[in-house]
């Protein structure tokens, strides 16, 4: 029926937009070498942006399943979960951040900071489209929850 089509098209588009992502961060992290000379002939400033510079390409390989999922939450009306979530991680990043502020850690720790916040997103994104969502039934063969039947 339709709830197992759009099961099906809500797990397309997480493993696509998983596989894109993955992609992109993979090339960011291939690329920094090259890319890094470009912006500044200094080897001091080169070494400094290495750690943060591989963090933001694990936090690009997090964008497209959490983007996935945050549309998938918006097309279902899951407006208050994703809300929960969204302040969930939030503070885990807020408390990163005041962490980092406290003992120095530098830019890297902002961009962990932000990973923590994705990894946040990821799992109640994953968890609600799994376990809680119209469309969870759909995954266990049950009928009807989209269409409201």
């Amino acid at each position: 029926g339709a709830t197992a089509a759009a099961r099906r098209v809500a797990d397309r588009l997480i493993g696509w937009s998983t596989l894109i992502a993955a992609g992109l961060g993979l090339a960011q992290a291939a690329a920094m070498p090259y890319l890094t000379p470009l912006f500044t002939p200094l080897p001091a400033v080169r070494e400094a942006v290495a750690a943060p510079a591989r963090v933001a390409a694990l936090v690009t390989l997090t964008n497209g399943p959490i983007f996935a999922g945050e549309g998938i939450m918006m097309g279902l009306g899951a407006f208050g979960p994703l809300a929960a979530v969204t302040a969930a991680g939030v503070g885990v990043m807020v408390a990163g951040l005041s962490v980092s502020a406290r003992l120095g850690l530098g830019v890297a720790s902002v961009w962990w900071s932000l990973l923590a916040f994705h990894a946040v997103l990821l799992v109640g994104q994953l968890g609600h489209h799994l376990r809680l969502s119209p469309l969870a039934t759909a995954g266990r063969g049950a009928a009807g929850a989209v269409e409201g039947g």
